[in-house]
């Protein structure tokens, strides 16, 4: 996982570049979430890259901790930051396992956890941050269930060539089914579900710590 981060060090700049794919998805999970936080929440974000969303968020929770394994996105994250008016929102460089501040109300991760190679030790790690009754919110990339689009098949088949020259990450995309049994066993009670957007299956879920 380490290894990775060098290569989203690498690329943040232009990351940060880059435009919202699907503009109503992206709102509309961001609308959902605030639904589901509170004024007094502690949060917290995993794989926050240059803190955007964590920005967008911020104005609905008491505090949020933004985080990302990427020294150059974290980097991004702080100076979009310091350049905003929000004094309840802090950036640092960490992964799941290196979070030891406590637990949250509610913990988020949103295109991160099919870019995770362990990504069941990672939802562990989750498990032990959010409080009893605390939530878990993420949207992941998934597998297809059916007949996958032409154009979305051959981007994925050009992902392997990809991270074998250093040009792309690691990622797996799970079918849906798959992904949620994952949360569940980490000890979660899955309680909204969504394709924000359809294709490919972005899995919105909304997860309650059991």
């Amino acid at each position: 996982m380490r290894d990775n981060s060098k290569f989203w060090t690498k690329i943040s700049r232009k990351y940060a570049r880059d435009a919202i794919s699907d503009v109503p998805a992206y709102e509309y999970t961001l609308d959902r979430t605030k639904s589901y936080l509170g004024v007094g929440d502690r949060v917290l974000e995993l794989g926050c890259g240059t803190g955007s969303t964590a920005l967008r968020l911020a104005g609905s929770v008491g505090h949020l901790v933004a985080t990302d394994f990427s020294e150059g996105m974290i980097e991004i994250a702080r100076e979009k930051i310091a350049d905003s008016e929000d004094a309840n929102i802090e950036a640092r460089v960490a992964t799941p396992a290196d979070i030891t501040d406590g637990t949250y109300d509610a913990v988020l991760g949103f295109n991160l956890f099919h870019l995770v190679e362990d990504v069941d030790g990672a939802l562990a790690d989750v498990a032990g941050l959010v409080k009893p009754g605390g939530l878990f919110i993420s949207k992941t990339v998934c597998a297809f269930s059916g007949q996958t689009p032409l154009k979305y098949r051959l981007m994925f088949s050009l992902i392997k060539p990809a991270q074998w020259l250093g040009k792309a990450p690691f990622a797996r995309f799970d079918p849906i089914d798959v992904w949620e049994r994952r949360i569940e066993a980490a000890g979660f009670e899955i309680v909204e579900t969504g394709n924000h957007p359809v294709a490919p299956p972005s899995r919105y879920v909304v997860a309650r710590r059991v």
